[in-house]
């Protein structure tokens, strides 16, 4: 990733949750740029809890010379998304729970993280 002029994905990232999303209780960072597979058409997703949010949603941005990917929840939607992934075998978003870098705790990401753990055991049994 070095070489494009644009902030790196945590700088855009934590400047991205701080301009939209400035009370949220927690967000991460997560995807191709966390696992090192990162090109230069790369976006940054990026999982946002806040609990001033009514429902989850999902919505793609362009901003800070990115595209940006957010998955947004409030303090139980993700818990049915938890569920919902790793019931169909598709656990793409307790991955990117389980995986994601920290960008902003207010202490509940890692009681969050545990939970997308567990999901994940529960299913491999």
């Amino acid at each position: 990733m070095e070489g494009y002029n644009r902030l790196s994905p945590r700088e855009a990232a934590g400047k991205f949750i701080q301009n939209r999303f400035r009370n949220c209780q927690g967000a991460l960072l997560a995807g191709s740029v966390i696992r090192g597979e990162a090109t230069k058409t790369t976006n940054l997703d990026i999982v946002i809890f806040d609990c001033n949010i009514q429902a989850a949603y999902r919505e793609s941005i362009i901003d800070l010379g990115w595209n940006i990917e957010i998955f947004v929840h409030n303090l139980t939607s993700y818990k049915d998304f938890l569920a919902s992934d790793c019931e169909s075998a598709r656990p793409s978003f307790p991955r990117m729970v389980v995986e994601g870098e920290v960008i902003i705790d207010k202490g509940i990401i890692t009681s969050i993280k545990n939970e997308a753990k567990e999901w994940n055991r529960t299913k491999e049994k």
